[in-house]
């Protein structure tokens, strides 16, 4: 049997195999007529996971979903910050855990990145626009700031309630959690900025806010992304390091790596990945899951360039990770994990 097809239990979830798919913006071509009005699940959405779930993944990771009205991505995306949206959000999940998937979610505050014809305005860690060209957002209190981590909160215990049985915080891509890991953005000189422990803050009391409201009931991780962060200077070995160390103390129970080559040496994506790197020696060329893997003892999911069933099976047998996340693919196809099984043997 290939590494791909092995079951993995996290907690007390069992996956049954270590195929993923993972969140993205838009996980349901608009020509399906799945998008909904009012941020609400409709069923050709339910329809769709539900067949990705069907086909034998493993874990089924719904799209980045929104945790606060003011922190919209997109317009047609749907929402857990409303009570109003449980039934849809429980439908959603039965679909995927009546295929044998285990049912995930992503929950997500757009921040700078948002839709401010959606939002009204953007906020962010600081007065810095997301692109040079874009709406400059309003840089949040520190009330606000707690305002949001609570909603994160509310918003992972609607979507436990719902059934889903991972959670997944949004700390990838540039959105309101990522833009706070961000010292091209995060300008701020409170706690909530002004050092590498500063600008992890923000991420790390959300995961740990979330970790303590929702016990055990469901398993929680973060998605996490360096690529867009490699000309900020510094050692970026030692800043992995301090943000995974960071968010397995605050209780997650699995880390998602977004990147763009997962089998790509770590020193191609960043020439001085520095002690991280180190760790495997000169004449080594660890990928970045690999470096990740020496730093934690968080099972890793991991999404980039995976689209081959026969790299996506190197990806879990060479320990690059232990799930393997196909994205884009699965988009195209989503009975990638059946054909997949089929191309293993």
């Amino acid at each position: 049997m290939s590494a791909l097809f092995t079951p993995l239990t996290v907690g007390a979830f069992t996956v049954r195999n270590r195929v993923a798919l993972p969140p993205m913006v838009c996980a349901v071509k608009p020509s399906l007529g799945a998008r909904g009005a009012d941020d609400a699940v409709t069923d050709a959405l339910a329809a769709h996971y539900a067949r990705v779930a069907r086909a034998g993944t493993g874990l089924v990771i719904v799209e980045a979903t929104a945790v606060d009205a003011g922190g919209r991505c997109w317009a047609g995306g749907i929402g857990a910050y409303d009570d109003r949206f449980l039934p849809g959000l429980a439908q959603l999940a039965a679909a995927i855990r009546a295929e044998g998937a285990v049912a995930g979610i992503q929950l997500v505050h757009a921040g700078p990145q948002g839709s401010a014809a959606l939002n009204g305005e953007n906020v962010g860690p600081s007065a810095v626009p997301a692109r040079p060209d874009g709406p400059v957002p309003r840089a949040l209190t520190v009330a606000e700031i707690h305002a949001i981590q609570a909603r994160f909160a509310a918003a992972a215990l609607r979507c436990a309630d719902a059934g889903f049985q991972y959670l997944e915080l949004h700390g990838a891509h540039g959105f309101l959690l990522d833009s706070f890991l961000m010292k091209s953005r995060n300008a701020r000189t409170d706690a909530y900025g002004g050092s590498r422990a500063g600008r992890l803050r923000m991420l790390e009391e959300t995961c740990r806010l979330v970790r303590g409201r929702l016990g055990r009931r469901a398993l929680l991780g973060c998605r996490i992304s360096l690529f867009n962060k490699l000309d900020e200077g510094g050692d970026p070995g030692a800043r992995l390091e301090a943000l995974v160390r960071g968010l397995e103390a605050a209780g997650l129970d699995l880390l998602h790596l977004s990147t763009d080559g997962a089998l790509r040496p770590a020193g191609q994506l960043e020439p001085e990945m520095g002690r991280a790197v180190g760790a495997y020696g000169q004449a080594a060329a660890p990928t970045l899951g690999q470096v990740v893997k020496t730093l934690t003892r968080l099972p890793l999911i991991i999404a980039g360039g995976l689209g081959d069933p026969h790299d996506a099976d190197r990806a879990v047998a060479d320990g690059h990770a232990d799930l393997a996340a196909v994205g884009r693919a699965m988009l195209d196809d989503p009975e990638w994990t059946l054909h997949a099984r089929e191309a293993l043997g």
